[in-house]
């Protein structure tokens, strides 16, 4: 770790001083408040980071700076992804009523969104509660610039036997003219005894304006209640965007995730899910696509302290140029968790020589009745294969497209929602389009 003694160490301390309105009490921002008053950043030192160059970040300096105005087919483009979810758009961290659709439209019983300025009463101290008892075990000051400047956000709670019908769309949209746009958004989830939702979360910044964005996701599944949890992220060549997520899934809970890191100069994704009751599952996957100097960084760490707990992840990422990927996945389990079953697979598919990839998955096991496995691979496309579809009279760009695209859609096709499956199958393949030369 390091002393903040940067642009932004200055610009985070007078925002603490001159803003007065936060989303959370004053006991759950306190501490945090405490951290970023400690001014500590990571570093390449400590063993978390080593890989995640935050230069870029520290360099920066927010300021205030009207929004530029949004092509209205921009926001019809992002609202493909699932037309027949409820959208919330946020425009540089607030919430738009002028794109987001009609809170009265939604009738779904048993589910209740509330945004965090709004939250009170039982609300907030439900909201705050799952906030004090998670638990990352990477504490970063990102979690704490994030909870400490808490703002934006949303508190989406399902009711006990609830089954919500319609998929939550939650979109984040960063523009600015000139200067460097700041977002911290904070969404807490709370899904009752065996009750169900779908949400998808999209990061966009149109344009080449620069942006930082520092969100935190804070879930809580009880026994039997099943989250289908999907990001993606489609921001520009000058987005730092670094996310802490921190899970809990009870007894035979299901949660399911997928990432999508199609965007942005640094990613840093850390997802921590942690079982606490017997027979809960976790399914994790994820692409990460990069090209010139991209830096996609996920990280994962699962911590099975039941018994009968199941987890399955998946991750592939597609680099190119002098782009970087990332992944650190730990699987922990504890002395108690018998019958635990964990799947652990990283592949990654390098389209330049001059691309990198860094891959270190990793198991703890403290049980001796367990089914686990880890494993990761670097290579560049199959030659034999290449050179069957060229003998087929496909021409070598072609080829390697075709190649490109069935690497990832070995992941994608677990999309649950069909027109978020279309719509990230769009994005990678325009991507793709983009980078893939037919390169001898």
């Amino acid at each position: 770790m390091a002393q903040l003694t940067n642009n932004f160490s200055d610009w985070l301390n007078q925002r603490v001083d001159t803003e007065s309105s936060f989303a959370f009490s004053e006991a759950v921002r306190s501490p945090s408040l405490s951290k970023l008053a400690g001014g500590i950043f990571p570093t390449r030192k400590d063993e978390e980071w080593r890989y995640t160059p935050l230069g870029p970040v520290l360099d920066s300096s927010p300021g205030k700076d009207s929004a530029s105005e949004l092509d209205i087919d921009f926001i019809s483009n992002l609202k493909q992804a699932v037309p027949t979810g409820h959208t919330i758009i946020f425009i540089n961290g607030d919430y738009s009523e002028k794109y987001s659709d009609d809170p009265l439209s939604l009738d779904d019983t048993g589910l209740s969104i509330t945004h965090l300025t709004q939250l009170k009463g039982p609300a907030l101290k439900m909201a705050e509660d799952i906030i004090v008892h998670s638990n990352l075990t990477d504490d970063n000051i990102f979690q704490h610039i994030s909870l400490g400047l808490s703002q934006a956000g949303l508190f989406i709670h399902v009711e006990k036997n609830a089954a919500s019908k319609t998929p939550i769309h939650i979109i984040h949209i960063s523009t600015a003219h000139s200067a460097t746009s700041f977002t911290n958004p904070v969404n807490v989830v709370r899904l009752e005894n065996n009750s169900h939702l779908k949400i998808v979360e999209q990061y966009a910044s149109p344009g080449d304006s620069a942006v930082i964005t520092v969100p935190a996701n804070y879930i809580q599944l009880e026994d039997g209640a099943g989250l289908e949890y999907y990001r993606i992220g489609i921001e520009n060549a000058e987005t730092q965007h670094v996310c802490n997520t921190s899970v809990k899934v009870g007894a035979s809970a299901s949660f399911t995730s997928h990432q999508y890191l199609l965007g942005s100069n640094l990613t840093r994704s850390n997802l921590e899910v942690s079982f606490s009751g017997p027979g809960a599952e976790a399914v994790l996957r994820g692409v990460y696509l990069g090209d010139d100097n991209q830096h996609l960084d996920v990280r994962t760490y699962l911590d099975h302290a039941h018994p009968h707990c199941s987890s399955d992840q998946h991750f592939r990422g597609i680099l190119n140029g002098h782009s970087r990927g990332v992944f650190n996945g730990l699987v922990l389990v504890r002395e108690h968790a018998q019958k635990t079953d964990a799947q652990q697979s990283n592949k990654n598919l390098l389209l330049s020589r001059d691309a990198r990839v860094d891959a270190k998955p990793q198991l703890e096991i403290f049980a001796d009745d367990v089914k686990c496995a880890h494993g990761a691979t670097v290579g560049e496309l199959d030659s034999d294969a290449l050179f069957y579809l060229q003998s087929r009279g496909i021409d070598k760009k072609d080829a390697r497209l075709m190649l490109t695209r069935a690497f990832a859609a070995e992941v994608t096709q677990e999309i649950g929602i069909e027109s978020l499956q279309t719509y990230v199958k769009g994005k990678i393949a325009t991507s793709l389009d983009e980078i893939v030369s037919p390169r001898v």
